[in-house]
């Protein structure tokens, strides 16, 4: 009968190796969300857009929503050298999670400013506000605080997903827990370790977004009342 072994938990828990595997994985969701929102803004701008941009944006979507990002992932690593192109680890699966989390990005994003009332952006123009200036200073601000709650749930998945990285030899966390398993074989206690760094990193992310979605609440609620004071 096999027993659970708590000494092996309590070992990788406190690994360094196992700490800095998850500092990677942190990392890597943050650069790959980072512009999975730049390019997701983009296409959310081209979807507001007359044809021919607005169908090129709707098409991108339709692809990077329907392909699985394992799929991507094994294209851009396995498939790109068949056609010449070699991508370095790395660049291969920030890309390939990138270009999955922008379709979803450029839903939300699109949601968000449209969310605006018109007559905002047209009160702008009339002031001599340009197209960038009024996106700048009076959209962004506004669906900033529409955007952030299904941003932040993006973000926390994309700490999950980096998971498929060890697929493709990235060394994330998850492909250092099972090369320590490969040592000890010993894989329920070492993917126990891998969880556990998992709720770690989630549940810390939850922590900081509802701090910011509440900084943001206050923010809403003092503009509101500037906007309702009566000038004296």
């Amino acid at each position: 009968m096999l027993i659970y072994d708590w000494d092996v938990l309590w070992t990788y828990l406190f690994d360094p190796r196992m700490a800095w595997a998850a500092l990677v994985t942190v990392g890597v969701a943050t650069l790959a969300q980072t512009l999975a929102t730049l390019i997701g803004f983009f296409v959310a701008l081209g979807l507001m857009a007359r044809p021919p941009l607005s169908i090129a944006a709707h098409a991108y979507i339709w692809i990077f929503r329907g392909v699985p990002p394992l799929v991507l992932l094994l294209m851009l690593y396995f498939g790109l050298p068949q056609l010449g192109l070699r991508l370095p680890v790395f660049q291969a699966g920030v890309i390939g999670l990138s270009l999955y989390a922008s379709g979803y990005m450029a839903e939300i994003i699109r949601s968000g400013l449209q969310s605006i009332d018109r007559g905002q952006a047209e009160a702008a123009r009339s002031l001599g506000f340009s197209r960038a200036e009024t996106m700048r200073s009076i959209l962004l601000p506004q669906a900033f605080r529409i955007i952030l709650p299904p941003f932040g749930n993006e973000f926390s998945s994309m700490m999950r997903t980096t998971s498929l990285l060890s697929v493709i030899s990235f060394e994330e966390l998850l492909r250092v827990t099972t090369l320590a398993i490969n040592q000890v074989f010993r894989p329920i206690e070492l993917y126990s370790v891998a969880a556990l760094y998992y709720l770690a990193l989630t549940s810390g992310w939850m922590l900081i977004q509802q701090q910011l979605e509440s900084r943001a609440a206050r923010g809403r609620r003092r503009a509101g009342t500037r906007l309702t004071t009566p000038a004296h």
